[in-house]
């Protein structure tokens, strides 16, 4: 079954996923994809809904999105600076 996502969080998963699938070679990656899923859910970054076909999907969190926001604010004002 494949997991539905937003963009955004499909781009973080997928990140933590490059990250740590070395240390988790016993997983396979749906397995790790939804380890990871659980993990930002719990920290509150990602939030289940139902989609418009009534199935379960994942999106980024407005708390998460406004983390993202900040990172790339601090990041553009460094370049900024130099």
């Amino acid at each position: 079954m494949k997991l539905q996502m937003d963009k955004t969080l499909n781009f973080w998963i997928d990140v933590a996923y490059q990250d740590l699938k070395d240390d988790h070679a016993n997983l396979i990656k749906h397995q790790l994809v939804a380890h990871i899923l659980r993990e930002y859910e719990s920290r509150g970054d990602a939030m289940r809904y139902l989609n418009v076909k009534g199935k379960i999907a994942w999106k980024a969190s407005p708390s998460f999105l406004d983390t993202i926001a900040d990172a790339e604010r601090d990041a553009q004002d460094e370049l900024d600076d130099d």
